[in-house]
């Protein structure tokens, strides 16, 4: 699995649903089956630039659009052995009929989706936002967490296929996708 690292100009980015289809575009000429991709937008950063990941498991990504900046491009690396412990960050949503902020119902909900996969030693949560976008009837917005900390992995194998598929609610928006580094 390929991990293609853009910087994306904040100002250019008008509907959060607009960039699956603008990723989707650059693996057109694939075969279906091998147009698999999941990407992670880091929407609570402050600044001019978001910064922009996209995970693709046949080929590297070198463009999206003209707003983007490639930065960095390399095969996803190996997770460490059982038992190690690693830093992780989570961007998520709640289910469109919830938007009050929770950290127990947070907490529980990602120790059951990673169970058997890995143990969280350590929580933190924030910054929080939301993502805006027009609809046809005017304006949306979706509130948005940050769940990140240390967790010790008990089954390698299953903490990766995690980490290779977004997971919870608003995965067309880039949210859901594990983001797991060294501690």
């Amino acid at each position: 699995m390929y991990q293609s690292k853009f910087l994306l100009n904040r100002q250019k980015i008008i509907n959060a649903a607009d960039i699956a289809p603008a990723i989707a575009k650059y693996f057109e000429y694939l075969p279906q089956t091998q147009r698999k991709f999941i990407y992670r937008m880091e929407w609570y950063r402050i600044g001019v630039v978001v910064p922009l990941m996209v995970y693709s498991e046949k080929q590297p990504l070198m463009q999206i659009f003209k707003e983007c900046q490639m930065y960095e491009l390399k095969e996803l690396q190996e997770l460490p052995k059982n038992g190690t412990e690693v830093n992780f960050s989570l961007f998520a949503v709640p289910s469109k009929s919830k938007s009050e902020y929770d950290e127990d119902k947070l907490k529980k909900w990602f120790n059951k989706k990673i169970a058997g996969a890995a143990e969280v030693t350590h929580y933190e949560f924030g910054p929080h936002n939301c993502l805006y976008s027009q609809t046809e009837d005017g304006c949306s917005q979706q509130q948005t967490y940050t769940v990140k900390g240390s967790l010790k992995i008990a089954d390698r194998d299953a903490l990766d296929k995690l980490r290779k598929k977004a997971v919870g609610y608003g995965t067309e928006l880039g949210c859901g996708l594990l983001f797991i580094s060294e501690a």
